[in-house]
């Protein structure tokens, strides 16, 4: 099983790194982007993050973040609609780009988080995506715990994958998280802790909600932040905060590329308590 996820995980990375090598940097995408990216982070191979081989800091914040995309519109208009058709895990849908496939996996392969929590199941691919790279990064002990507003759209291979993985899905209505999170459950969490919000519902009430549970060195990562709604809502969230209680991590947010992402400038971590 790690021998396919290894495998699966080279096949994305080759993508990724296909598209972002024939992109060039002709616009923003969406209405969000004002600004069109110039620049190329290209440079030697390297294990480190930008602030070792950009000479910037990894963890700014979201006010110092450009607002520009190394992705053009037209080229994020055909991946949108090929990974809405395409792409899966295991043959369970699962609706990220390869841009934030990479990302995640790098995520999880540096924080190693003990918990994962995803609002927004849909049909399981993403949750089962997770639990099988945190089998195969060894990551243990360690638990994705998938919430939506039903599990009736389910996959019947994530379904299954409960049994004998370390997944477990449920309903919970993320306008009443408590209701299903208890402070007490939420105290007894493995650290470090990932969060993912996909749900596209009360986004500045879930970030308002964890932002009481989260501790230092967790992520809270908000999904298709394209969307200039959930973009909005991150930035007045983030600044009503505490200077420097969060920071972007701009080495997921630029992973493949200067904002490359379904996901700009929403890969955040908590850098105190």
């Amino acid at each position: 099983a790690r021998c396919s996820c290894a495998l699966a995980m080279a096949a994305v990375f080759a993508v990724t790194w296909i598209l972002a090598a024939g992109l060039s940097h002709s616009g923003s995408r969406l209405g969000l982007f004002s600004a069109t990216h110039t620049g190329s982070r290209l440079g030697p191979l390297s294990a480190a993050g930008p602030s070792e081989t950009t000479g910037q800091p990894r963890y700014v914040p979201h006010r110092e973040r450009p607002t520009s995309s190394a992705l053009p519109d037209e080229t994020f208009a055909v991946i949108n609609s090929a990974k809405r058709a395409n792409m899966n895990w295991r043959g369970v849908p699962m609706l990220k780009s390869p841009f934030d496939a990479m990302a995640l996996i790098e995520v999880l392969r540096e924080q190693r988080p003990a918990t994962v929590i995803e609002l927004g199941a849909l049909a399981g691919g993403s949750a089962l995506f997770i639990a099988d790279q945190l089998q195969a990064l060894s990551v243990a002990p360690s638990h994705v715990f998938s919430f939506d507003i039903t599990i009736e759209r389910l996959h019947p291979n994530a379904l299954r994958a409960q049994l004998s993985r370390n997944l477990s899905f449920f309903p919970a209505d993320v306008r009443n998280l408590g209701a299903v999170l208890s402070d007490e459950f939420m105290a007894r969490l493995g650290r470090p802790l990932l969060v993912l919000e996909d749900a596209h519902v009360n986004v500045r009430g879930v970030l308002e909600w964890f932002d009481a549970h989260l501790r230092e060195g967790d992520y809270i990562v908000i999904e298709d932040t394209v969307d200039p709604a959930k973009a909005e809502a991150v930035r007045d969230f983030l600044a009503s905060q505490p200077e420097g209680r969060y920071a972007v991590d701009a080495h997921l947010c630029d992973y493949c590329g200067p904002n490359m992402s379904w996901n700009p400038n929403a890969y955040i971590r908590r850098m105190c308590d």
